[in-house]
């Protein structure tokens, strides 16, 4: 029994070849200049994993906007029925050092909507890395930035509007 001289032959007995860069029987050909098959899905392309992080993140930030909107409605809806006794009670924390209990609800929308901003850009981020992916789809990605984007340019223009009222209505 002989050995095939030439490793790119198929086997005499099985009919196999041995490399499979050349599936060809031509043992005088010569080897392709790019010796490696090029990248070939079998099926349709996965979805970015990043693009739904980035939506997903998207939809939290806008339930998370959603409560601080609720959460300082309820402050002004508490503060409007009794401004007095309310800017007596903050003359009073300055004075004693205490914190009233209605400022509470306020303090935590202020920090909710810093945490959305701060979330809505780690979304945006993932949501640029996930559409700049090969061989995958980019529709959560897109989505992603599209809410992401709307939400910090939002929640930063709520901030900035709610800042030159305040130093409007402190001039006055």
């Amino acid at each position: 029994m002989e050995e095939p001289r030439n490793p790119s032959q198929p086997d005499p007995q099985t009919g196999s070849s041995v490399n499979p860069e050349q599936p060809y029987d031509n043992p005088y050909a010569s080897r392709p200049s790019y010796p490696f098959s090029p990248d070939r899905e079998n099926g349709p392309m996965k979805q970015s994993g990043l693009g739904i992080a980035s939506f997903i993140l998207a939809l939290v930030t806008l339930l998370l906007v959603v409560g601080c909107v609720i959460s300082a409605t309820v402050f002004v809806s508490n503060v409007t029925g009794d401004a007095q006794g309310f800017l007596n009670e903050v003359e009073n924390m300055e004075n004693e050092g205490t914190l009233p209990s209605d400022l509470v609800p306020i303090m935590i929308a202020g920090l909710c909507i810093i945490a959305s901003i701060g979330i809505a850009i780690i979304g945006l981020i993932l949501g640029i890395v996930g559409a700049v992916q090969k061989n995958r789809r980019k529709v959560f990605a897109v989505i992603g930035i599209v809410l992401n984007g709307l939400i910090v340019l939002g929640t930063a223009g709520l901030v900035i509007i709610g800042l030159v009222s305040a130093a409007a209505q402190s001039t006055i």
